[in-house]
């Protein structure tokens, strides 16, 4: 099964002030930099909503210690372009996809997660590490788990 990352295994694996970050840098070091997998699952990738909304919330003085934007630019480029993790890009596909998705919720607060699912099903991935697995509840064609817990 192939998996990609969200934004908040990322986040929480470069913010040293989250409860998460031990959890997470250890997850990020044993999936990403060394073996590429844990219990048998591979990231294929990063979607590029998950690099863009990572550089947004990552460099926000809202959080504790946030970094500059330059800080955050390397990070993506050093899991990008020196690990060659793969950028997952959304396909021509993606509008309808998403479309047909939002259909299926019932609150706005799901958008984003929705538009990242569409990402991710027209590019066949079929799972999704995250904290927040129940924001992709419903989504049948994805599974969802929380490395963290």
């Amino acid at each position: 099964m192939i998996f990609a990352l969200d934004t908040n295994i990322l986040v929480y694996a470069h913010n040293f002030d989250s409860p998460y970050y031990q959890k997470a840098e250890e997850f990020m070091e044993r999936v990403v930099k060394e073996s590429g997998d844990i219990n048998g699952y591979r990231i294929v990738g990063i979607p590029l909503q998950v690099c863009a909304e990572f550089i947004n919330v990552i460099t926000r003085q809202t959080i504790g210690q946030p970094i500059s934007l330059a800080e955050a630019i390397e990070i993506i480029r050093e899991y990008t372009e020196i690990l060659e993790i793969p950028v997952i890009y959304p396909q021509p596909t993606q509008l309808q996809t998403f479309l047909t998705l939002l259909e299926t919720t019932t609150t706005r607060k799901k958008i984003f997660d929705v538009a990242l699912a569409a990402t991710l099903k027209d590019n066949k991935v079929e799972g999704l590490y995250t904290v927040n697995v129940d924001d992709f509840k419903g989504l049948s064609f994805l599974q969802v788990e929380n490395p963290l817990a």
